[in-house]
């Protein structure tokens, strides 16, 4: 499952008409864009492939991206961007404020608020109790170990679930990965691969089921047809409240990491 990322395009008259003869990796370089009167450096992506000028705000980072056909349409799709800078400056002030994994801060486990709070002495470098996540060391090292506990609970969860998923569905993930990602909250590969964003372990429990029995079901279903949600009602009968869960509350959980 993806979250959609806003845009605005406007077509690119190259692009009618003509074909690519072998295709090209995307190229990326960097621009500078005034955005409410500093200069914004913007990502610009050269991909033949694309048939439209495109601007884009990432909603978890901000970061403006610009894709093009061609070098050649580089000064219009940089013109185009100016003519929305209003729009871009609008989404750049939606992206959640970071919220750094330090003592005295709270992060949602598994939607539950957990206080993060220093320790002199424990069972482990970082431990759960109480809805209180205890770390123990220098300060400096905090925000490091409480994301790296983070993501072993993520790993451990996300594996339970997908394999008590899968086995209800009679299939068998190749691997289950955890990633830092902002663009999406889980994947499944062709080749059954089962990816996860560390950051599902904040949301509640009905949540990260959802996202998980969600890319299991596409081991089955390589697809969104009526089959594949078939396969996903099986395993989590409501899948509208968590839909409407991350679409209210998704972004604001990107704030979470390493500042």
């Amino acid at each position: 499952m993806c979250r959609t990322i806003r845009a605005r395009t406007i077509a690119d008259p190259r692009a009618a008409g003509k074909f690519v003869l072998f295709r090209k990796k995307p190229s990326i370089r960097r621009e500078l864009l005034k955005i409410d009167g500093q200069l914004l450096e913007v990502k610009v992506r050269l991909n033949p492939r694309a048939r439209r000028m495109i601007v884009k705000v990432n909603p978890a980072t901000g970061e403006v991206c610009i894709t093009v056909r061609s070098q050649r349409g580089l000064p219009a799709a940089l013109d185009f961007a100016r003519g929305e800078t209003d729009w871009i400056a609008n989404q750049i002030a939606k992206v959640p404020k970071p919220m750094p994994l330090v003592p005295g801060a709270s992060v949602p486990l598994r939607g539950v608020s957990h206080e993060i709070r220093a320790a002199a002495k424990g069972p482990a470098p970082v431990w759960c109790a109480d809805g209180v996540i205890w770390v123990r060391g220098e300060a400096a090292h905090a925000p490091r170990r409480v994301l790296d506990f983070l993501k072993r609970e993520a790993r451990k969860t996300f594996e339970a679930r997908a394999l008590q998923h899968a086995e209800r569905l009679g299939v068998k993930p190749a691997r289950i990965t955890v990633r830092d990602t902002s663009s999406r909250w889980g994947s499944c590969s062709s080749a059954r691969s089962l990816s996860f964003a560390w950051r599902l372990i904040l949301t509640p429990d009905s949540v990260l089921d959802y996202v998980v029995a969600h890319e299991v079901a596409h081991i089955r279903q390589m697809n969104h047809s009526p089959r594949f949600w078939a396969e996903v009602k099986k395993l989590v009968p409501d899948i509208a409240a968590p839909q409407r869960w991350l679409r209210v509350h998704g972004r604001d959980l990107q704030r979470y990491g390493l500042s």
